[in-house]
């Protein structure tokens, strides 16, 4: 008998980031086999007929019941996070899961037993995690590249007032600001790159110029990681400019590391020369990320960005947090 590969994988919440991560994956039909689901039933049917959909519903619920439906990719709110995977498990439905994990770590820690109670697979869809530049990143730097690690230094400027809206407003649903909805991103390449941080230390942006926005448009955080390594993120959706900025740099004891972590090239420099290093085609992330899904459900293993692993991403955030408010370093627990 044939091993089945391809996942029959129902998409969860028809919105707009929904359809640029499904723009980069609708094709990938070797690996999953697309439904949809929304609380509206023509939306859901729209996005099946605009992607190839095998089937759509008007209901979470009844996606989940479907014996049809392996797996539950969830686009939803943060604070829906653990009613959407309590429902999920319930019928037996592998995860996938927006980022973040959660929004406090005793919600992440309830989401993660609830998927290992039901013995499905969890993954959170951490797309950086798969960027062609963060992989050939860590390659250059296991190859002894740059010399020793000594800074890791992200940057992320952009006017995000036209994306914040709805639940995204509000710090009980979202559980923050801008940092905790796209700034995990940033903590995730330091986290990926260096482990998670002894300690950090962290001030917000001032004045706030995002309107009806309870969190925080930007922040800064100064990071104590392993072995001495400093991290550095600025992360700020406050940013009056045209065209985001994004930008990662590597500093080693012989050399550094600087990039897009989006683009197709790393540079290389070192005291005597500057070398491009090109990388591989790029979905942006989202790509390498559905096939670890598929694989981790194939293979009946966990994912590289499993649960537990996202849960030190939303401690350093929530850390960072408490240091803005307190006026001091934190030390970063994931307990």
């Amino acid at each position: 008998m044939t091993k089945q590969t391809r996942i029959p994988l129902c998409i969860v919440g028809c919105g707009g980031y929904a359809k640029i991560v499904l723009d980069n994956i609708h094709d990938m039909t070797d690996v999953v086999e697309l439904y949809f689901a929304s609380r509206d039933l023509y939306k859901a049917k729209t996005y099946s007929d605009d992607y190839g959909g095998s089937g759509y519903f008007g209901s979470y619920e009844e996606a989940a019941m479907d014996p049809r439906i392996q797996a539950m990719y969830f686009f939803t709110p943060h604070d829906l996070h653990l009613e959407n995977v309590k429902l999920a498990a319930r019928h037996g439905k592998h995860i996938l899961l927006e980022k973040p994990i959660g929004r406090t770590i005793s919600e992440c820690e309830d989401i993660i037993k609830t998927a290992c109670d039901a013995n499905v697979k969890l993954m959170v869809a951490e797309n950086f995690r798969f960027l062609p530049t963060i992989g050939k990143c860590k390659e250059l730097i296991s190859q002894g590249m740059i010399g020793e690690l000594r800074v890791i230094r992200t940057e992320y400027e952009a006017y995000d007032a036209g994306s914040v809206a709805g639940w995204r407003t509000k710090i009980a649903r979202s559980g923050g600001g801008r940092f905790i909805d796209g700034g995990v991103h940033y903590v995730d390449i330091m986290v990926d790159l260096a482990g998670v941080p002894e300690s950090v230390y962290a001030l917000t942006e001032s004045p706030k110029v995002i309107p009806d926005h309870e969190g925080e448009d930007g922040i800064m955080v100064m990071a104590r990681l392993q072995n001495n390594v400093t991290g550095l993120i600025h992360y700020s959706g406050g940013t009056p400019v045209n065209k985001p900025y994004d930008w990662v740099q590597i500093t080693g004891t012989t050399g550094s590391l600087g990039f897009d972590p989006h683009g197709d090239e790393i540079t290389l420099y070192t005291r005597a020369s500057k070398a491009k290093i090109q990388v591989g085609p790029d979905r942006r992330g989202w790509g390498g990320m559905v096939k670890e899904f598929q694989n981790c459900i194939i293979d009946d293993r966990e994912s590289i960005m499993s649960g537990p692993e996202a849960l030190k991403d939303v401690a350093v955030v929530l850390a960072a947090y408490q240091s803005a408010q307190q006026g001091t370093p934190i030390a970063v627990s994931t307990r």
